[in-house]
C-alpha cells in the first residue's frame, strides 16, 4: 500500500467527468426543450408545434447560447467542489487547448497540494505540508525502516515541486488526463436534449454578479445552472444535489491566458532521479 501522488488522475479524473455529465443533463448544456406528451399540442403554421412556456423558451435559448460558449472557450477555469460518502473533495485547474494548466487539489489524506503542467514539457506537483505530515504518519505503521525513509524524503519534498515527465506514466496516479480542456468540453453536447425540462428563473446574485438560474428538477434531484445575466450568458456556476450527494462546479477566466511557467530548479525534486522507479518516492 502507497500514498499515492496526487490522486488526480483517479480522484480529479473522476471529478472532472461527474461533473462534465451533471452540467450536460442539467441546464446549462443539455436539454432546454421538452418534449412531454401531457401537454397541450396545437396547429400553427402549417406545422404542429408544442406549446413550451416562456421559462422553459428561454432556458431553452440561454442553454444552447451558453454552450456554445463554453465549448468554444480557449481557456477556462474550472472547480469542483463534492461532498460525498468518500468525504469532501476539491479540485480547481485553469487549462489551456496546448495543455498548459495549473491548479490546487485536495482529495483527501496525503493527496493534497498544487500543480504546474506545462504542455509538451512537464508536469509539477507539490504536495502542502499537511498532506507531507499525512503521509508521515502513514509511514508510521510500516515499520521503523519505512518511516525513516518516509521522514527524510518528505522533508526533502516540503516547498519542493516533484518533476514529473509529461505522458510518460511515470509515478503513481498523475494529474495529466484533469488538465484536458479538449476532452472537457468534448463532453458537452452541443443542442438541447429532447425530453429535458429545464426552467430560466428570475435574475438573482451569485459569484459577485447577477446571474439567470437554470434549474431542472428530477426525481432523483436538482440541478442548477448559473449563467451570466449581463453580457453574453456564459456558464458561471453549476450545483448538484442527487441521491445524497452534493457538487459545485464554477467555471471562469474564459480566454484568459494560462500562466504555466516551470519552477526554478532549485524548488523542483524530478522523481525520475530519486529512488528506484523515481515515482516510489513516498512510498509506504
Amino acid at each position: 500500500m502507497g500514498a499515492r501522488m496526487p490522486g488526480l488522475a483517479r480522484a480529479g479524473g473522476r471529478w472532472r467527468r461527474r461533473a462534465a455529465v451533471w452540467a450536460a443533463v442539467g441546464a446549462a448544456v443539455g436539454g432546454l426543450a421538452s418534449c412531454g406528451t401531457d401537454r397541450e399540442v396545437t396547429y400553427s403554421g402549417g406545422t404542429l408545434e408544442e406549446l413550451v412556456p416562456d421559462d422553459e423558451a428561454r432556458g431553452r435559448e440561454l442553454s444552447t447560447e451558453a454552450m456554445t460558449l463554453l465549448r468554444n472557450a480557449k481557456t477556462l477555469r474550472i472547480g469542483v467542489e463534492m461532498n460525498s460518502p468518500k468525504g469532501h473533495q476539491k479540485v480547481s485547474l485553469h487549462m489551456d487547448r496546448d495543455s498548459n494548466c495549473t491548479g490546487t487539489f485536495d482529495s483527501g489524506p496525503a493527496q493534497r497540494g498544487d500543480l504546474i503542467m506545462i504542455g509538451g514539457g512537464s508536469t509539477y506537483v507539490r504536495f502542502s505540508d499537511e498532506a507531507l505530515a499525512e503521509i508521515r504518519q502513514l509511514a508510521a505503521g510500516r515499520g521503523p525502516e519505512t518511516a525513516a525513509r518516509v521522514r527524510e524524503r518528505t522533508a526533502m519534498a516540503r516547498g519542493k515541486y516533484l518533476k514529473i515527465p509529461t505522458g510518460t506514466g511515470r509515478g503513481p496516479s498523475m494529474p495529466v488526463n484533469s488538465c484536458d480542456l479538449d476532452k472537457f468540453t468534448r463532453s458537452m453536447p452541443g443542442s438541447p436534449g429532447p425530453d429535458d425540462v429545464i426552467k430560466a428563473l428570475p435574475d438573482t446574485r451569485r459569484y459577485g454578479t447577477d446571474v439567470i438560474p437554470l434549474v431542472e428538477d428530477k426525481e432523483e434531484g436538482t440541478t442548477s445552472v448559473y449563467v451570466a445575466a449581463k453580457g453574453k450568458p456564459y456558464a458561471l456556476g453549476v450545483e448538484v444535489d442527487e441521491n445524497g450527494e452534493t457538487m459545485k462546479m464554477r467555471m471562469s477566466a474564459y480566454d484568459r491566458p494560462v500562466s504555466a511557467v516551470a519552477p526554478p530548479a532549485a524548488q523542483t525534486i524530478d522523481i525520475s532521479e530519486v529512488g528506484p522507479g523515481g515515482g516510489g518516492l513516498f512510498e509506504v
